[in-house]
């Protein structure tokens, strides 16, 4: 989170100032349901910033996979592509971070709509302790892929790998109790699936821009151990 509010201090305010302000308009506007009312715009959030989270986990993964076999073909002879391989890598850490940032931001807006809309926060819901687990597992690995290597990102590779599969070993293993499976995209009402897509792309525009940004500080910190291997970026 500390590096999440970092890169939006040393980046361009005015394009994250547009989005949020875009996204802020689009959950005003966006249409009340029969038996939520208002508290359904909480959980458009709260399901928005679950799925670009979700995308994160799997894309983050995918790239740390792109990254280890580019790396291990580089160890039989078959490519020289070492700077592609640590490009994989930096993105693989920025998305990774991206998908961290989301899934707390989803877990804390979860918390209102459940009260509102359940009466109370509740673990015993599997659903609820689920993302909780997520959440500390991914966090987790991630904090020790960092420490590990500090100035590597091959470990946060690794890292992204993992919190991919632990995003989707612990989702295969949730069910529904209280949380419907999919309000949301199961409703009846286009405008209501219409401003639940606009606020998915937006909230997509700032995952991606953030990812962006967070890769040139990677880069930047990643230059003096690159250098040291004769690697160009």
């Amino acid at each position: 989170m500390a590096s999440f509010i970092r890169t939006l201090k040393n980046s361009k305010p005015m394009i994250y100032a547009a989005l949020f302000v875009m996204l802020l308009a689009l959950l005003l506007l966006s249409p009340t349901e029969a038996t939520l009312g208002n508290v359904v715009k909480i959980v458009y959030a709260h399901g928005a910033a679950q799925r670009i989270a979700a995308y994160a986990y799997l894309i983050a993964g995918g790239l740390g996979l792109v990254s280890l076999l580019l790396r291990g073909a580089i160890l039989i002879g078959a490519t020289k592509q070492f700077p592609t391989a640590v490009t994989f890598e930096q993105w693989a850490q920025a998305v990774a971070e991206v998908a961290i940032v989301f899934w707390i931001v989803q877990f804390v807006i979860s918390a209102p709509a459940q009260i509102l809309a359940w009466g109370a926060f509740t673990l015993n819901e599997p659903r609820v302790a689920g993302a909780l687990w997520i959440l500390l597992l991914t966090a987790l690995i991630y904090i020790v892929a960092r420490w590990i290597g500090e100035k590597n990102s091959l470990c946060v590779s690794i890292a992204a790998i993992a919190n991919a599969a632990v995003y989707v070993i612990v989702l295969r293993g949730e069910v529904n109790i209280l949380h419907p499976f999919d309000p949301i995209l199961g409703s009846d009402s286009l405008a209501i699936k219409i401003f639940y897509a606009a606020i998915v792309v937006t909230m997509g525009f700032i995952a991606f821009q953030f990812t962006r940004d967070r890769v040139g500080q990677i880069r930047a910190s990643d230059l003096p151990y690159v250098r040291s291997t004769n690697v160009n970026i």
